[in-house]
C-alpha cells in the first residue's frame, strides 16, 4: 500500500509538472507571438510615416537600412504595387518575384487599408508573419517577420524546462515520500496496535487513525471476537478429545489411507509394542510397527472396506484389534483407518478359569456322589450284608454326602461374596472374633499337638461379621491343615496409620514358588491327595481373596517349602 500511494502520488505530480511545463510553453510561445506581431506593426506604422517619396527606392533603401538595424531580428520590407507587382524587396530581387496580388495580406490591405497573415516563407524558409498597410500612392507597404516554430522553441528553451522538470521531481519525490508517511502513519500505528484494539478488554486505546478506518477497526474487533471464541470451542473440543483418546485405556490409532498415522495414544504406542514412536517425526505405519499380520490387515480394510477383528499375543498380554474404515456418508470410498487395541488378557483368563472352574466343580461333585452311587449300589444288590460293614459303608456315604454339603455351600458362599449381597456392615471387634475362631479349632490343633499363639490388639473395623470370621477361620484353618504335628500358628492384629493388619504365620510344610501365583484361584490344590485327607474343598484362600477385594484390601503371601507360610491382609480404615 505505501509503493501504491507514493507512486501514485509521483505520477501524478509528474502528470502535472509535464503539463505544467508545456502549458506554460504554449503561453510563451502565445505571449511571444503577441509581442513579434505588435513589433511588426510598430515598425510598419513608423515606416509609412518616415518615408515621404516612395518612388524612390534609394531612399526606401536607407530608410529600410536603419530600421532593420535598430532591431535584432531580421524584418523583410516589400512594396508591391495596386496591380500586384512587387517595386521593393530586400531580401530578395524584386524584379523577379511573382505578382503578389492574391496575397492574404496584399489583398485585404488593398481592399480594407491593412491586413495580416502567418505562413511559411518559400523566400525566409520560416513561419513568418506578414503585415502590410496601404499607403497614399495606392501602393502597400508589407513587412515581414520570422516566427519561430513552437518546435524550435521548445528546443531552445529545453534545458530550461529540463532543469524545471527536475527541481519538479525532486520536490515531488520529497513531498510524495512526506505525503505518503503521513497518509500511512496512522494505518501502521493500527497495525502496531492491531493486537491491542483487538483485545476485547482494551476498549479505552487511543490511536490516531482515519475516521474512514474506525467502522474497519470495530468489524475486525468483532471478527476477532468471533473467531477467538471459535478457537476456544475448537481448543476445548480438540483437548477434550485428545485427553479422552490420551487416557483411554484402550489403544487408539487413526490412520489416513495412504496408511499414514494421524493420531496414536499412549496406550496404542505401548500395546503395538513401540512406545518411543513420534507420529508428528514418522508418518509410516511400517515405521511403527512390523508386524506382518497387521499391517495385512490394515490393507485388507482400507482396500476392501471392511471391518475386521484380529487377536494378537504380545509379552503375555492378549490384545484385539478392530480395524474399523472411515469414509463420508454416502460415499464407498475409504478416507482413513480407525484402530482400536483392547486388552482381553483378563477375559481370556476369565473364560479360561470359567472352564477350569466347571471342569473342577464337576469333578469335585461327580467324585463324592460316584462314591456315595457305589456303595448303595453294593448294598442294594446284597453283596454288603453283614451289620458292621453296612454301618461302615454308610458312614462313608454319610462323610461323602456332608463333603458335598461343604462343597456346595462353599460354592454358594464365594457367589454371594462375589456379587456383594449381604454385606450388612457393622463396627466389629477383631479380638472377638479371633477368640471365637480360636474356640472352633482349638480341639483341631490339640489333636496335633499345634500351639495356637494370638498377638491381637483392640482393633475395630466397620465389615462383615461372618465374612471376616470366614476369612479368620479358613487362614488359621489351612495353617493347621497344612502345619507339621507339633508346629505353631500365629495371628497377629493392629492398627498401624489408619490401616487394619492381619497376619497369619505359620512354620509348616510351605508352598513352592511355582504354585504362589495361583494359591488363591477356586478349587486350586497344591496337594491335592493331601487335600482329600484333610477334607478341603480348594475354595478356601478364594473365598479370602474375594472377602479381602470386597472390602478394598489387599493380600500378600510368601512361603518357602519346608519353612512356613505368611500371609498379610491389610484393610484401610474405613
Amino acid at each position: 500500500m505505501k509503493k501504491r500511494v507514493f507512486y501514485t502520488i509521483i505520477i501524478l505530480l509528474v502528470i502535472i509538472a509535464t503539463s505544467t511545463c508545456v502549458l506554460t510553453s504554449l503561453v510563451y510561445y502565445k505571449f511571444y507571438e503577441k509581442e513579434a506581431k505588435d513589433q511588426i506593426k510598430t515598425i510598419v506604422n513608423l515606416t509609412s510615416n518616415n518615408i515621404n517619396d516612395w518612388s524612390d527606392n534609394t531612399h526606401i533603401q536607407n530608410s529600410v537600412y536603419r530600421i532593420v538595424k535598430s532591431v535584432n531580428y531580421k524584418i523583410r520590407v516589400t512594396i508591391i504595387e495596386e496591380t500586384g507587382k512587387v517595386t521593393y524587396d530586400n531580401y530578395a530581387e524584386y524584379e523577379i518575384l511573382e505578382n503578389h496580388i492574391n496575397r492574404p495580406e496584399i489583398e485585404k490591405a488593398f481592399r480594407i487599408g491593412y491586413g495580416e497573415d502567418t505562413r511559411f516563407s518559400n523566400t525566409l524558409k520560416n513561419d513568418t508573419y506578414y503585415y502590410a498597410v496601404k499607403l497614399g500612392d495606392n501602393t502597400v507597404l508589407r513587412v515581414s517577420r520570422e516566427l519561430r516554430s513552437i518546435r524550435n522553441m521548445f528546443i531552445g528553451i529545453t534545458p530550461i524546462l529540463a532543469s524545471v522538470f527536475l527541481i519538479i521531481i525532486i520536490i515531488s519525490f520529497i513531498v510524495a515520500s512526506n505525503i505518503t508517511r503521513k497518509i500511512i502513519r496512522p494505518v501502521n500505528l493500527i497495525a502496531e496496535s492491531l493486537d491491542d484494539l483487538l483485545e476485547t478488554d482494551k476498549l479505552n486505546v487511543q490511536i490516531d487513525m482515519y475516521d474512514e478506518l474506525r467502522p474497519f477497526a470495530h468489524k475486525m474487533k468483532d471478527q476477532k471476537q468471533k473467531l477467538n471464541e471459535y478457537i476456544k470451542a475448537v481448543e476445548y473440543e480438540r483437548d477434550t478429545i485428545g485427553n479422552i483418546t490420551e487416557n483411554m485405556r484402550e489403544g487408539f490409532i487413526l490412520l489416513n489411507k495412504e496408511s499414514e498415522v494421524l493420531s496414536i495414544n499412549a496406550s496404542g504406542k505401548r500395546m503395538i509394542g513401540n512406545v518411543k514412536f513420534n507420529f508428528h517425526e514418522h508418518k509410516n505405519m511400517l515405521e511403527l510397527t512390523r508386524n506382518a499380520e497387521i499391517l495385512k490387515n490394515i490393507d485388507t480394510s482400507i482396500n476392501g472396506n471392511k471391518h475386521i477383528v484380529y487377536d494378537v499375543d504380545c509379552n503375555s498380554h492378549q490384545y484385539r484389534y478392530y480395524f474399523s474404515p472411515v469414509s463420508e456418508r454416502g460415499n464407498s470410498n475409504v478416507d482413513g483407518l480407525m484402530i482400536l487395541i483392547e486388552d482381553v488378557t483378563i477375559q481370556k483368563n476369565s473364560e479360561i478359569m470359567r472352564q477350569e472352574f466347571s471342569a473342577n466343580v464337576s469333578h469335585e461333585l461327580k467324585t463324592p456322589l460316584t462314591t456315595m452311587i457305589g456303595f448303595a449300589e453294593m448294598i442294594k444288590e446284597g453283596l454288603i450284608t453283614d451289620s458292621e460293614s453296612i454301618k461302615k459303608y454308610c458312614g462313608m456315604i454319610n462323610n461323602e454326602g456332608l463333603r458335598l454339603i461343604t462343597l456346595i455351600e462353599d460354592i454358594i458362599r464365594l457367589s454371594k461374596i462375589e456379587e456383594g449381597i449381604e454385606l450388612d456392615n457393622n463396627i466389629i471387634n477383631l479380638k472377638d472374633v479371633s477368640n471365637e475362631v480360636f474356640n472352633l479349632l482349638s480341639n483341631k490343633a490339640k489333636d496335633r499337638n499345634i500351639k495356637l499363639l494370638s498377638n491381637i490388639e483392640n482393633v475395630s473395623m466397620k465389615a462383615n461379621k461372618s465374612y471376616i470370621n470366614e476369612l479368620l477361620y479358613n487362614l488359621v484353618d489351612n495353617s493347621i491343615k497344612y502345619n507339621n504335628d507339633g508346629g505353631k500358628v500365629e495371628v497377629n492384629i493392629n492398627k498401624n496409620k489408619g490401616a487394619v493388619n492381619i497376619v497369619v504365620k505359620d512354620n509348616g510344610l510351605g508352598i513352592s514358588e511355582e504354585h504362589l501365583d495361583r494359591i488363591f484361584e477356586r478349587f486350586y490344590r497344591v496337594d491335592k491327595s493331601r487335600s482329600k485327607e484333610t477334607g478341603g474343598t480348594g475354595l478356601g484362600l478364594s473365598i479370602v481373596k474375594h472377602i479381602v477385594e470386597a472390602y478394598h484390601g489387599t493380600i500378600e503371601i510368601k512361603s518357602k517349602k519346608e519353612v512356613g507360610t505368611v500371609i498379610k491382609i491389610k484393610f484401610l480404615d474405613n
